[in-house]
């Protein structure tokens, strides 16, 4: 399997008309073309750029996607805005989509504003806080860019997670899609009723760009309780009980013997352990073959 590329511009590049008639509210835009590819001198892994026909004529949607606040993004952003309209020579509609509140109080800032020596330079742009998203109107009008983030939206709980998924299924969006939406699912729901609800494929999710900057720099700064909860607690106690999860599902796997791999697991301390063992779950052929994965881990903890 190649490295899954399911990161935020791949997501908002999928059926972008829907999402942009969504922002802006204007059901006669027309997205003509997606300019990303062109424009890579300037725009980073997460940005899309798209020509745009409306009312008002020709006009280019910049649209840039954040994990979390970042401070810089002002001035990112009037650099971006600026060298778009220099090279396409038309107006431009710059937004950020912050998936993940920031901590504390702090001000998610909507311009760049800057002045030296008399002379000012000002740049607006749009922030869309996912936060403050309503879940049930992005699947009721099938906005399938944003399908895979409606967990960390206004209202989500399991049966919106559940909605997802099935909304995902039925468009054939792809396991890489539902991997995503249940990565975000982990900070509101437990690992286990992810997995009854998400087909958790560790090595796509292991591989996604959001997996990596989540476990780089999420657990590194703490982000906050919801990503502590869902990743932390997902090597350790919640990982055990997503393998136990898998076992049952894909293994019958007894009430007894449930216990002892139960009582195995929680020997492992090693959150890099429970992680490989939770890839074996998903993968390994037969629980006998599991079983072996893990003795071999736990004879590792007595060497």
């Amino acid at each position: 399997m190649g490295k899954a590329d399911i990161g935020s511009k791949r997501l908002l590049e999928t059926e972008a008309e829907t999402w942009v008639r969504w922002l802006l509210d204007d059901p006669s835009l027309r997205v003509e073309a997606t300019l990303s590819g062109e424009f890579q001198f300037v725009l980073r892994q997460n940005d899309v750029l798209l020509r745009v026909q409306g009312k008002r004529g020709p006009f280019l949607m910049l649209a840039e996607s954040q994990l979390h606040f970042d401070p810089t993004m002002p001035r990112r952003m009037r650099a971006y805005a600026a060298l778009a309209e220099e090279k396409y020579a038309q107006p431009v509609y710059p937004i950020v989509f912050y998936w993940l509140p920031p901590q504390g109080r702090r001000e998610l800032v909507g311009h760049y504003h800057s002045e030296f020596m008399g002379l000012v330079a000002h740049q607006d742009f749009r922030v869309v806080p996912a936060w403050e998203i309503d879940a049930r109107e992005v699947l009721s009008r099938e906005i399938m860019a944003l399908v895979p983030f409606v967990p960390l939206m206004q209202g989500a709980d399991e049966e919106i997670v559940r909605e997802g998924v099935s909304l995902l299924r039925k468009r054939d969006m792809g396991e890489e899609a539902e991997v995503v939406l249940g990565l975000f699912a982990s900070f509101v729901m437990t690992p286990e009723q992810v997995c009854r609800i998400v087909r958790w494929n560790m090595v796509v999710l292991r591989e996604s760009p959001w997996y990596q900057e989540i476990v780089q720099e999420g657990l590194q700064q703490g982000l906050q309780q919801g990503l502590q909860q869902g990743l932390q607690q997902g090597v350790l106690e919640g990982q055990r009980e997503a393998i136990l999860h898998l076992l049952r599902a894909r293994f019958d796997l007894s009430m007894a013997a449930a216990d002892e791999v139960g009582k195995q697991l929680r020997e492992i301390e090693d959150p890099a352990l429970l992680r490989t063992l939770v890839v074996e779950a998903a993968q390994a052929e037969n629980l006998k073959t599991f079983l072996a994965a893990l003795d071999g881990e736990r004879g590792n903890l007595t060497k």
